[in-house]
């Protein structure tokens, strides 16, 4: 740890510094001294010690939003950590605390936030410290760069339903629907491909490998069969989805406190999408229990809303790391 940091005047000779405790004062000072080079701090003991500081100075922080609600395990963060400090690229070392990193923002005065929708953010704060925490270029222009590099990896992994396309959910449908029928297909005996065959010459028109014997039969009908078998396809998939989303939405609701009811839309496209995307419900399990780990130690995220927007912002890039991490493993 570094045994030098830097306390900006601007937040020392504020309002809301000037009128603390003078106890109060001194625990800041002392939590910025120990903080790693992200700002963030796990052990106060020696702190409380050297202060005389009880919970009612940290209340007092938190109150002037000079540091953020810790976790569960005693994590403090101090909120405007990058306002005050700049660590160099060839000395910085990252926190160790990047479950709790990974659930905050970075705003354009380059101070910590957990609120996704404050007008000045520019990106999440995991997002801006890959980018070299980039404190030169103007933060409209940060914000704007994030955005449209979101744009293009959203395609891939999309991280919530308002930010994905419809286009792009309907092409991931249409892929998997070939998919499965290419599949299909080729795990049909040989004898059936003959028929298939034979049937598409005689009426020049492409049938779904599924209903071949019925297309037989019924070749003089004026609906092209085709249609009709896409039709029963997506029905199938519509009602085995609809059954793995409350499978989830039982799962969730069996390993938290809360009681995220099943009509929470936006929650349910999210495990549509990922299914669509793909991911077997085990994956999608796994990265719930990877967020459930991270919103239990986060006090902020108990109430049953609070989870399911947690839920709806991250599960896609949890379950994308959980699967990534099964796959490197193996």
């Amino acid at each position: 740890m570094a045994e030098r940091r830097m306390i900006s005047r601007k937040i020392a000779e504020d309002d809301r510094f000037v009128d603390m405790h003078p106890v109060s004062k001194l625990l800041y000072f002392y939590l910025v001294l120990n903080a790693d080079d992200d700002g963030f701090v796990g052990s106060v003991k020696m702190i409380n010690f050297l202060t005389d500081a009880d919970q009612s100075n940290y209340d007092e922080l938190l109150e002037n939003n000079l540091i953020l609600e810790p976790t569960k395990n005693g994590v403090y963060v101090i909120t405007d950590w990058y306002a005050q400090n700049k660590i160099e690229p060839k000395i910085y070392k990252a926190t160790e605390y990047l479950s709790v990193r990974a659930l905050l923002f970075i705003k354009t005065n380059f101070a910590y936030t957990t609120n996704p929708n404050e007008k000045d953010i520019i990106s999440p704060v995991d997002y801006w410290v890959k980018q070299g925490r980039d404190k030169k270029t103007p933060p409209e222009i940060q914000a704007q760069q994030y955005l449209e590099q979101f744009q293009e990896t959203s395609k891939k992994v999309p991280r919530s339903v308002e930010e994905t396309s419809k286009k792009v959910l309907a092409q991931n449908r249409l892929d998997k629907n070939r998919l499965d029928k290419s599949r299909l297909e080729q795990n049909r005996p040989d004898q059936t491909k003959k028929e298939k065959i034979n049937i598409d010459k005689d009426n020049s028109t492409s049938t779904s490998s599924i209903y071949n014997n019925a297309t037989t039969e019924n070749k003089g009908n004026s609906r092209e069969k085709d249609g009709v078998d896409s039709g029963v396809d997506n029905q199938l998939d519509t009602n085995n989805n609809q059954d793995t989303v409350s499978s989830l939405f039982n799962y969730l609701n069996g390993i938290s406190t809360t009681d995220i009811p099943k009509d929470n839309k936006r929650l349910a496209n999210v495990f549509d999408m990922l299914i669509h995307n793909g991911y077997e419900i085990e994956d999608i399990q796994l990265g719930i229990n990877n967020i459930m780990n991270v919103a239990n130690q986060m006090p902020q995220y108990q109430d049953k809303q609070s989870l399911a927007k947690l839920l709806i912002q991250h599960l896609p890039e949890y379950t994308k790391q959980t699967l990534e991490q099964s796959s490197s493993n193996d």
